[in-house]
């Protein structure tokens, strides 16, 4: 798994400043709460249909030909055109609201919708490749997908760097506010058995979002959904990495080691102070862990976190790097694990 990459924040940076250049209000931040479709007629013309002040009559304005008001669509529409925007690209979204938020001055629709399983999406229709009025071919442009936890990651960073500047959009539907139960529901089919706290998204593996799951009590993961099922590390495994997790402490690392210690009359007597993942192979993952006023050991265990074998740090110099933590005193650490 891997960090947001710079590249991949640049183009959400990008795709949410188009967000906001039309000259429609759809787009433009105006600290409320963006009005539904048929509270207002999308168009970037003058929408209030009165006569502008000054010396001409109001007889002689009525006499002018008005332009026909746009045609707002219903929610049932809104959600068609939605459902199949996202068919058609693939994106997979089992969706019960869409909300246009608005046009841009090219005609590409903005669309927030919510997906029972999973984030809502902010959505900006693509163009198909076209002619312009001097013969100048112009070339196709992308839909923009955008889920709801990372335009609300947007959102802040930018309110955070410049709380003067109008920020980027961010989903505004009432089911698109509530982001932990999503995370819970995608950590249980990713098979992660905790009580999930807090999360969010911290970058990309190819086209998948990678998450951050904090678990109340016990060690968090990154997860990432794979071609089949979910990719799951847990933040003991990418420390070995260098990778911090934000939301997991080192006592909650060793609180899960524990239980696993637990499991076995070797390691069961250990009161565990320090650990650190060494690393996998063919025959399970190895980790070190560090006993007050005790010797410390390797252990190998399953996929389940079964023991299989337990190795005293006396007798461990050739598995792996050898035993490299102490038994000093635990410290009391509550930063984020690295």
């Amino acid at each position: 798994m891997t960090h947001r990459t710079k590249s991949h924040a640049m183009c959400v940076a990008a795709a949410m400043a188009l967000m906001t250049l039309s000259p429609v209000s759809a787009f433009a931040y105006s600290g409320q709460q963006t009005p539904h479709p048929e509270d207002r007629v999308v168009t970037d013309q003058n929408q209030s249909g009165r006569a502008p002040r000054g010396r001409v009559s109001g007889r002689q304005n009525r006499n002018q030909p008005q332009a026909a008001p746009v045609a707002v669509p219903t929610p049932e529409e809104n959600l068609a055109a939605a459902q199949q925007l996202f068919a058609a690209n693939s994106v997979p979204c089992q969706m019960t609201e869409a909300n246009l938020r608005g046009q841009t001055p090219d005609t590409r629709s903005m669309y927030e919708v919510v997906c029972t399983n999973g984030f809502g999406y902010l959505s900006l229709t693509g163009l198909a490749a076209s002619t312009d009025a001097a013969g100048q071919a112009k070339a196709a442009v992308e839909p923009v997908f955008i889920e709801c936890i990372e335009a609300q990651v947007t959102y802040d960073r930018a309110v955070a760097a410049s709380p003067e500047a109008a920020p980027p959009p961010k989903c505004d539907l009432p089911a698109n506010q509530n982001f932990l139960p999503v995370f819970a529901a995608m950590s249980s089919e990713a098979g992660i058995a905790c009580t999930v706290d807090q999360g969010t998204i911290v970058g990309r593996k190819g086209k998948a979002s990678v998450y951050e799951i904090g678990c109340n009590g016990a060690d968090g993961y990154r997860i990432n959904r794979a071609a089949e099922g979910w990719e799951v590390a847990s933040c003991l495994e990418l420390a070995n990495a260098n990778v911090t997790c934000s939301f997991t402490t080192k006592p909650e690392q060793l609180a899960t080691v524990k239980t696993w210690l637990a499991t076995n009359e070797k390691t069961a007597g250990c009161d565990i102070n320090n650990v650190r993942f060494m690393g996998s192979n063919d025959n399970g993952a190895f980790y070190e862990a560090a006993c007050n006023g005790a010797e410390g050991f390797i252990t190998r265990l399953d996929a389940a976190k079964a023991i299989q074998e337990v190795y005293p740090c006396a007798e461990a110099e050739k598995i792996g790097d050898g035993c490299k933590l102490t038994a000093a005193a635990p410290q009391d650490n509550t930063s984020p694990a690295a």
